[in-house]
């Protein structure tokens, strides 16, 4: 394709990247197939269009984060983001972002704070909600608990002035994410299928994928054991179904951690070690409330394997992507 074309892609990808909905995994597969060639790109317009080489960063970044580009896209937004022009708040969105999901907290912290004084002084309350609810996930993974509920709540105060009805689902989603890692159960139940409730109107199906995914550990630590494997099976359906990969490796760890609950001790060591080494090759950690539940199983796998502990991981991580997914279904 010649440079307009892909440019033309680029641009006409980037709405639907910038908030997903029914037709926003399709864009994400025409770009995988030109990915090559949209990094060959990218590359050439940092060089000579600074800012139509941050406006193309602007619009891909959640395509290399939710591909498993992160390494990449985090060294392309750093350098659109040192050249100080385009859509700045934008560029430093997905670089804080890829810097959270990456594990490096200090540096998506200074991004995301950047773009927050940027959009509250000439920013609207779409990206106000936004910037707020990137700041409580930075507080979420420092353990601040009163911060998140703060940045949250600021957060759906902009949101509820928005135009945009989708303004509301960081904030909202940051609320329940909060009241479940506090281990108050109702709450998060009830915020979650909010969540879910908005994410179908919008037609975002990738989201209400993530919100059942995180409703299996509501469930599961309030005792519904049955409704936590249903919520599986609707999550893990969509993830696998789609092909996913950022969503992939919480679907191996929901089964594992499920398969524990169910006293299938080898089982569920060979998915969470599968989920593990996929985190890791993909250059991500869980979200904090995953990487608590991850912890915690690795620590109970360990004492209840004893010495067995070790040879079983490595036939996690060892697994093939088909293996897994079958050990994967038998926790629904």
């Amino acid at each position: 394709m010649t440079e307009e074309e892909l440019l033309a892609l680029v641009r006409e990808a980037g709405p639907h990247l910038a908030r997903a909905g029914p037709e926003t995994e399709e864009h994400m597969t025409r770009l995988e197939e030109l990915h090559d060639e949209l990094h060959d790109l990218v590359e050439r317009l940092l060089a000579d269009d600074p800012d139509t080489a941050a406006e193309s960063c602007a619009a891909l970044w959640s395509f290399w984060w939710m591909r498993a580009h992160m390494s990449e896209g985090r060294e392309l937004l750093e350098r659109a983001a040192a050249s100080g022009v385009g859509d700045r708040a934008e560029v430093l969105r997905g670089l804080g972002t890829i810097a959270f999901r990456q594990g490096d907290l200090d540096a998506a912290a200074r991004a995301f704070e950047e773009r927050y004084e940027l959009v509250r002084a000439s920013g609207s309350s779409d990206e106000l909600a936004s910037a707020c609810g990137d700041l409580a996930r930075v507080a979420l993974r420092l353990g601040d608990f009163a911060e998140v509920r703060r940045w949250a709540e600021r957060g759906y105060e902009a949101a509820e002035e928005a135009e945009d009805p989708a303004t509301l689902r960081i904030p909202l989603h940051m609320r329940a994410a909060v009241a479940r890692m506090e281990g108050k159960y109702d709450e998060a139940r009830d915020l979650y299928l909010r969540s879910i409730e908005l994410n179908e109107q919008l037609g975002n199906a990738v989201n209400v994928a993530g919100e059942n995914h995180n409703l299996v550990y509501v469930e599961l630590h309030s005792g519904n054991r049955e409704e936590a494997g249903r919520c599986f099976a609707v999550a893990s359906e969509w993830i696998f179904a789609n092909d996913n990969e950022y969503m992939r490796p919480y679907v191996f760890l929901d089964a594992g951690v499920l398969a524990l609950h169910d006293g299938e001790d080898e089982r569920a060591c060979r998915l969470v070690a599968c989920a593990d080494r996929i985190f890791r090759a993909t250059d991500s950690i869980p979200d904090p409330d995953d990487y608590v539940e991850l912890e915690r199983a690795v620590a109970v796998l360990r004492e209840r394997l004893a010495e067995r502990f070790d040879a079983v991981w490595e036939e996690g991580r060892a697994l093939s992507e088909d293996d897994a997914r079958g050990l994967a279904r038998s926790s629904g």
